[in-house]
């Protein structure tokens, strides 16, 4: 694979036609090479290629063409974003074994047609004078933000986050309402919502905003496919704890990942048991990942995992 200099981005685009239409991240990067890069197979006559950009790896061309070398161009950690032809054969291409797919969907509103919420008593609206995120705040706090994930040719895609003690009270539609107008009036007129497709609880803010879904598709990656509690049920989260521990054996990271899945199996004491592995093998990531992670914070409590937090930062 050879990394694309920024003046062939064009030529190369017609590739990324399809994955363009489902993802900002594709497009913007098309638009700036500042946001990512482009490798393909062939500088004179490229018939696949990968674009790294701000939420992923995409993977366009045709896979029918000779797929030696285009593994190791990815790094198993990676989010991967195949266009859908590559599906029948991606085994051949993703890093690790270990990588499963995620179900996904993307849902679409026309700015004319967005919905407005308000804010509700005892609460306040904050929003940005530099950009178009708003954040709703109560007692001075932040409780729900809704924030421009990616923003190109007059098209955004927006995500929402509630803190979990305030979630059912409308303030992640309020929120994300006061984003949406904000960007309409700046020139946006298409606005795009991502998810997995476990996540009914982010459809239901967009589509109560107005959103449809207008496409259904697979990703890979080595982490949980959830975003809340409830998302995915036990068995799926035992299975999926049991496949990364596996995995972890080779590639220590993933027993972060099976940290998280033994969490939402209903099964803490595993988890607390996985984290301290994950510490003592080495692990290279953030202390602040262990503390901050939605389904790792109800472990805050227990002496174990207290130790394990403290030994990772006394460690880095």
């Amino acid at each position: 694979m050879f990394k694309l200099e920024p003046d062939g981005f064009a030529a190369i685009a017609p590739l990324f036609d399809n994955l363009s239409l489902r993802h900002g991240s594709v497009r913007a990067v098309l638009r700036d090479p500042s946001l990512g890069d482009i490798w393909v197979d062939d500088l004179a006559s490229p018939r696949h290629a990968i674009l790294r950009g701000p939420e992923g790896l995409y993977l366009a061309g045709d896979p029918r063409s000779d797929l030696g070398g285009l593994a190791d161009e990815i790094e198993d950690w990676e989010y991967v974003y195949p266009d859908d032809p590559w599906l029948p054969v991606i085994g051949e291409v993703l890093p690790n074994r270990f990588m499963i797919a995620h179900d996904r969907v993307r849902l679409a509103l026309d700015a004319s047609r967005a919905r407005s919420f308000a804010v509700p008593d005892g609460f306040e609206l904050v929003a940005d004078s530099q950009s178009v995120e708003a954040s709703i705040t109560h007692a001075g706090e932040v409780v729900s933000r809704c924030s421009v994930d990616m923003a190109v040719d007059g098209y955004a895609e927006f995500g929402v986050w509630t803190h979990p003690d305030y979630r059912g009270r409308g303030l992640a539609k309020a929120a994300a309402a006061a984003s949406l107008r904000r960007a309409g009036e700046q020139g946006v007129s298409t606005f795009g919502w991502h998810c997995h497709a476990s996540n009914g609880r982010s459809q239901a803010v967009a589509m109560a905003l107005g959103f449809a879904v207008t496409d259904r598709y697979l990703a890979f990656s080595a982490r949980v496919p959830a975003e809340n509690d409830g998302d995915l049920d036990a068995v799926y989260c035992r299975e999926l704890a049991a496949t990364f521990e596996a995995g972890a054996r080779d590639i220590v990271w993933l027993d972060f990942h099976a940290a998280v899945a033994w969490v939402l199996a209903g099964e803490p004491g595993k988890a607390v048991t996985t984290v301290e592995r994950l510490v003592e093998r080495g692990w290279w990531g953030k202390t602040e990942w262990l503390e901050e992670h939605w389904a790792l914070e109800r472990l805050k409590a227990d002496p174990r995992f207290q130790g394990a937090v403290r030994a990772h930062r006394a460690a880095r």
